[in-house]
């Protein structure tokens, strides 16, 4: 089987140098899942023969960002060329890339999450409460502004499209990595995620990747958004915000994420080849992961 993996920042080479590390980061692990696996033949894609590559391939992963409609676009060329995609499609990206819509689709299936709407400049916002201001397809920390005073607003600069505004919560960065099919979900693990902030800006410092045993409550999490998007395809993302009284979903991420690249050694699992196992038409349900369970007490951390 050929499987061509195509990583759109590093094949791109006009990106910031930390989003350029965290690719490589995913693409390594990624090439490293699938080293391990018998009749694999890898084709590491070319920004530029991208669609040469895709039509001798068999299946395709993209890992790409949401913002300008960038993973939804690859993800529909690999659909439209009727390979297999080991990814969420394209639809499913298109309602989670919109961080505006996501909220709508979490809130309206009750699911907790961060209040989130259209930032306007022209309203006067309470500057003695603390506010996120971020676009509404961005990835990551990237762009993101954190205001807290006055001082903070008069700084801000414009934004060239919509931008979202939250209330900034403080509490415990957790992200959790999973694997979706047919909405239904099974969590591989709960991630804490370390944060500095510069100039107004969240930047991520370090990822422990299997931070803490699941209670169940983040298996039923995932399991109920499974349901409310189930689209969803493979591996997952999904970032929240723990305060003291309640579990807040952020945004939810239809690609690999940076904690991904610490699972392999955390776990001991080969995610590439569960989304394998996942992509068989013959496969309509998601089997309990088998963890190795030394690693499964073990985290991983990724600085």
């Amino acid at each position: 089987m050929k499987v061509l993996i195509f990583e759109y920042i590093t094949a791109s080479g006009d990106m910031s140098e930390r989003l350029v590390r965290e690719g490589q980061m995913m693409l390594d692990a990624l090439c490293s899942n699938f080293s391990k696996l018998l009749d694999i033949e890898l084709i590491i894609a070319d920004k530029h023969q991208f669609h040469h590559q895709l039509k001798t391939a068999d299946a395709a992963w993209i890992i790409a960002p949401e913002f300008d409609g960038i993973l939804e676009r690859f993800c529909r060329y690999v659909e439209d060329a009727n390979k297999i995609l080991l990814t969420s499609p394209s639809k499913a990206v298109a309602l989670t890339a919109n961080k505006l819509t996501t909220f709508q689709i979490l809130n309206a299936a009750k699911i907790q999450t961060v209040p989130t709407e259209i930032f306007n400049p022209a309203i006067h916002y309470d500057s003695t409460k603390e506010w996120i201001i971020k676009p509404i397809d961005g990835v990551g920390a990237e762009n993101i502004f954190l205001l807290t005073s006055q001082k903070d607003w008069s700084a801000l600069p414009s934004f060239r499209k919509n931008a979202l505004i939250q209330p900034h919560l403080h509490g415990e960065k957790t992200s959790l990595s999973c694997l979706f099919k047919n909405g239904e979900a099974r969590l591989l693990c709960v991630n804490l995620q370390i944060f500095e902030v510069q100039n107004q800006h969240y930047f991520l410092k370090t990822i422990d990747v299997n931070h803490k045993l699941d209670d169940g409550r983040y298996q039923h999490l995932v399991s109920q958004i499974a349901q409310t998007f189930p689209d969803l395809f493979g591996y997952v993302g999904v970032d929240l915000i723990e305060t003291e009284d309640a579990c807040f979903v952020l945004e939810i991420n239809p690609r690999l994420t940076s904690s991904f690249a610490g699972i392999e050694k955390a776990l001991g699992l080969n995610i590439a080849e569960y989304v394998l196992q996942l992509s068989s038409e013959l496969d309509t349900s998601i089997s309990e992961p088998r963890f190795d369970f030394l690693n499964r007490m073990r985290g991983f951390q990724i600085t």
